[in-house]
């Protein structure tokens, strides 16, 4: 039913830790709107989190769709946690992509990158100028680059 996430799998990770309805919608007002698995709470360090007003007093299971790939995942309470009290992203923040269409996004960002500097070198060597021609022809391929014919070298 939800996308394999290959750390956290692909279904609800049920917590030793209980909490009321009540308590999960009130831990973040983001939660109220969200379908949420209630049996997979994880108490919050506030402490480690960024927020402007509120922060998270626990995390749960929710479940999202992909902006991307449009299929179902699930976003769970050890992500957010991991994502807001070690990475440090703002609280209000969410997961809007599965893992395989953000580990696609982080390949192409890899390959842009890299071909945006063997272009910018002014003197290439035959080998950059092989490796930027590679990365031309992938990035079309990949519907990056719209006309391969305006790629010079």
């Amino acid at each position: 039913m939800y996308l394999n996430h290959p750390r956290y799998g692909d279904k609800p990770i049920v917590s030793n830790t209980s909490s009321t309805i009540e308590a999960i919608e009130n831990a973040h007002w983001r939660y109220s709107s969200l379908k949420y698995f209630p049996n997979t709470v994880i108490l919050a360090d506030i402490k480690k989190q960024n927020y402007a007003i509120y922060p998270r007093a626990l995390y749960v299971d929710i479940e999202e769709k992909c902006g991307t790939c449009s299929k179902a995942f699930i976003f769970f309470a050890q992500e957010q946690q991991y994502w807001f009290e070690v990475l440090g992203f703002w609280v209000d923040s969410h997961c809007t992509h599965c893992f395989e269409c953000r580990k696609h996004a982080r390949y192409i960002l890899t390959l842009r990158k890299r071909y945006d500097i063997l272009t910018s070198l002014a003197n290439k060597t035959s080998n950059e100028k092989t490796q930027r021609k590679e990365l031309a022809n992938t990035l079309y391929c990949l519907g990056i680059i719209k006309n391969i014919n305006k790629v010079k070298d």
